[in-house]
């Protein structure tokens, strides 16, 4: 008898040719520049980032790539940029992305655009969101105080949508 421990066919991919649940080893081996982070990230699913994978180049960008795990299986990839440049910098690359994924996924399923002041000035959120598939694929930038807070791509399942209801 004959057992296999690769991902299911059916797998999504995510980002990468990663595939949703692959398991930590299998991550390792296909990124072996990736190792474990000093301060992992944890996610509000209980997802952990267990992997990073630093420098990875994306659209003429520096991001690293952070691999999340939940019951030893992957879940999520998210890519944050790594260069400084400041938050001017930073929204001209959201708008590249953002331009990026347009032309391959079409327009966003979601957007959202936000301002608000706070007591140490003003704070931006933009972020719009794509499906490829059943992956689900969310830019996001945040400033606070005119200084870039984060700026990331996130690649996990979409939710299924339920239409029972409706």
């Amino acid at each position: 008898m004959l057992w296999l421990t690769a991902t299911p066919s059916h797998a999504q991919t995510l980002w990468k040719d990663t595939q949703a649940g692959a398991s930590l080893r299998t991550i390792q081996q296909q990124f072996s520049g990736a190792a474990h982070p000093t301060s992992p990230t944890m996610l509000a699913d209980g997802s952990r980032e267990l992997l990073r994978l630093p420098n990875t180049p994306a659209q003429g960008h520096a991001f690293d790539a952070l691999f999340f795990f939940k019951q030893d299986r992957l879940t999520q990839v998210s890519l944050e940029l790594q260069e400084k440049g400041g938050a001017v910098f930073a929204l001209q690359t959201f708008r590249d992305l953002k331009s990026a994924f347009d032309a391959k996924y079409g327009a966003p399923d979601d957007e959202q655009d936000q301002t608000f002041d706070t007591a140490t000035g003003t704070a931006t959120f933009r972020s719009a969101s794509w499906r490829s598939g059943r992956t689900l694929i969310t830019l996001s930038y945040a400033t606070a105080a005119g200084k870039l807070v984060v700026l990331n791509v996130a690649y996990r399942l979409a939710a299924e949508r339920k239409t029972d209801d409706i």
